[in-house]
């Protein structure tokens, strides 16, 4: 008794396609290039992230206020030093057009640490609803470090 077989053409023992893939030495080598160009770029990028953090100088102002009281603008800053090297002879001057005031001296700010200074300062012409711009300034061993930003007077 002969046994019926029924084969189409896909799974035909016959007429099966070869495939073919990568050869294992081609593919060792494009992922040791993968791996390579992976760890180029982590490195890459770590160092460019330290080197932002390396002897960085920097004070900003952080909270700024300024109110209109009868004769003058009370203006409030406190900044704080961001970097990683000690700021000296820091001041606070606000301006309002080309009129410059004087509102206090800081002094020195080591990294990371905070101070405020504070005055009623007169002669900027500013009025309620007028932008003043509260400046820091101070000197580091790069030259003079500054950072500004603008508040209403209320």
């Amino acid at each position: 008794m002969s046994s019926l077989t029924t084969t189409t053409p896909f799974f035909s023992t016959t007429s099966r396609r070869r495939r073919r893939g990568l050869s294992q030495p081609v593919a060792a080598i494009i992922l040791v290039v993968i791996v390579t160009a992976l760890a180029l770029i982590v490195g890459v990028l770590t160092m460019a992230r330290i080197g932002v953090f390396a002897r960085a100088e920097s004070i900003r102002v952080i909270e700024a206020q300024s109110y209109l009281q009868d004769t003058c603008i009370y203006v409030n800053a406190k900044v704080k030093n961001d970097g990683s090297t000690t700021i000296t002879g820091i001041s606070v001057t606000a301006r309002w057009g080309a009129n410059t005031a004087n509102v206090g001296s800081i002094g020195n700010l080591q990294p990371g640490a905070e101070a405020s200074a504070s005055d009623c300062v007169t002669g900027l012409g500013a009025g309620r609803g007028d932008l003043i711009v509260i400046e820091a300034s101070g000197t580091g061993s790069s030259g003079t470090i500054r950072h500004s930003t603008s508040v209403p007077v209320v």
